[in-house]
C-alpha cells in the first residue's frame, strides 16, 4: 500500500515551518524543500522522506553534541 502524499501546506505544518520557507528551500535545492515532487501544479511530499530527513538531522545533532 502506498503512503499518502502530503501537500506543501501539510508538510510545512508537520515540520513547523512556513510554506514560504519550504518554497525557498525548494528554490535553493536545500532539504527538506528539495524532497518535494511536482505533480501538475502541486508539490507533494512523502512522509517517509521527511522522517528520514529528520532522523539524519537528529543523528548529526547527537554526533556534534558528543564531540
Amino acid at each position: 500500500m502506498r503512503e499518502r502524499l502530503l501537500t506543501l501546506e501539510e508538510t510545512a505544518k508537520y515540520l513547523r515551518l512556513t510554506p514560504g520557507a519550504l518554497y525557498t528551500q525548494r528554490y535553493r535545492r536545500e532539504k527538506p524543500g528539495a524532497l518535494g515532487i511536482r505533480v501538475g501544479k502541486r508539490i507533494l511530499f512523502r512522509p517517509s522522506d521527511l522522517d528520514r530527513f529528520l532522523d539524519e538531522r537528529l543523528s548529526e545533532a547527537e554526533l556534534a553534541r558528543d564531540r
